[in-house]
């Protein structure tokens, strides 16, 4: 089983106001989905089980906000796919990849220092000013200790 990293970040439609990572984060997990585009990193090698961690981008996010696991491989958004965002404002996203076991944690408690200590972090030895710069990808594969780590900083929030 495969552990991601998955950066959620604001997000503008072509009309109205921008959807903050925040907004878009409780929308997807209100539908049990995760939808992201063809160019989008690693997606289309996720399988069953696979632990998907996701971090809010943005000037209200920055922060570790829950975890989830693959429930079935990805499938192409067709007219009869299950109704998200109003494909006629968002019409980027051209995957759904559907969600199990999702746990959200408490807001604000794992941030960047969180995130610097992550392997693919640690690894490019980025200085903290510029760990921004390793969140534009949207995806980033983690180890079982990045998890655990992510696991240890992060409470799980009470339903």
């Amino acid at each position: 089983m495969g552990q991601y990293f998955l950066i959620a970040s604001d997000l503008k439609p072509f009309d109205g106001k921008a959807l903050s990572a925040a907004d878009i984060y409780d929308f997807m997990m209100e539908h049990e989905c995760w939808e992201f585009t063809d160019s989008a990193p690693h997606f289309k090698k996720m399988e069953p089980d696979d632990t998907l961690v996701f971090y809010l981008g943005g000037p209200k996010g920055r922060y570790i906000a829950g975890e989830a696991q693959v429930a079935a491989s990805a499938k192409p958004i067709e007219k009869s796919s299950p109704k998200t965002f109003d494909r006629s404002q968002i019409p980027f996203f051209t995957w759904r990849m559907p969600l199990k076991n999702i746990k959200r944690y408490k807001p604000g408690f794992a941030g960047l220092e969180v995130v610097e200590k992550l392997s693919f972090a640690k690894d490019t030895k980025v200085e903290r000013k510029y760990i921004g710069l390793l969140l534009r990808v949207g995806c980033r594969k983690i180890t079982k200790n990045d998890l655990k780590l992510v696991r240890t900083a992060a409470p799980v929030e009470k339903t």
